[in-house]
């Protein structure tokens, strides 16, 4: 009898390893599937705030032409309307920084940053964009603000002809 229920201890001891071998496995599954969800509803995060902003602009002629004009020739509007221009591009950058730092910690695909980059290198040279940069960028994190520095300083150009209208607009 003693012998049979150290036989039956260790047959159950194995089918406990086994099962905890198969716990793991679908707790790693499990892992793999969230960090893809938690992956994807940041991506739609990010996206969907940027296109939110871009859409507040976009279909409100006051606030596209107010940031276009900002944008060109800060200095040319008035104070009041110099401000609204100044938030709507900061609540763009607060956009861009908090996905600098998810793309850090790995939450956000890094690709998804530099699509974001890329508008930051097509208004780079914008009197408005310097304008804001310089008297803005105390707000944010430091290392935040060295990356945009760098950009800002690179000689990476993106042209997609909206800005090239800005520049033959300051030239006229």
């Amino acid at each position: 009898m003693k012998y049979k229920l150290k036989n039956i201890a260790l047959v159950v001891e194995i089918f406990g390893g086994v099962a905890i071998f198969i716990s793991l496995i679908f707790v790693g599954f499990q892992f793999k599937e969230n960090t893809k969800a938690t992956r994807s509803s940041t991506a739609t995060a990010t996206i969907s705030a940027m296109a939110s902003w871009y859409a507040d602009i976009g279909n409100n002629q006051q606030s596209s032409e107010l940031f276009y004009k900002f944008l060109a020739t800060p200095d040319s509007i008035p104070k009041k309307q110099r401000i609204q221009a100044i938030y709507n591009l900061h609540s763009m950058f607060l956009i861009f920084q908090n996905s600098y730092f998810l793309v850090k910690e790995g939450t956000l695909d890094a690709s998804i940053q530099e699509s974001l980059t890329v508008v930051i290198t097509g208004v780079k040279n914008q009197p408005g964009m310097l304008y804001y940069w310089q008297t803005r960028k105390s707000i944010f994190f430091e290392e935040f603000r060295s990356y945009v520095d760098e950009i800002l300083q690179s000689s990476d150009h993106v042209s997609e002809g909206i800005y090239e209208a800005i520049e033959e607009k300051k030239t006229e």
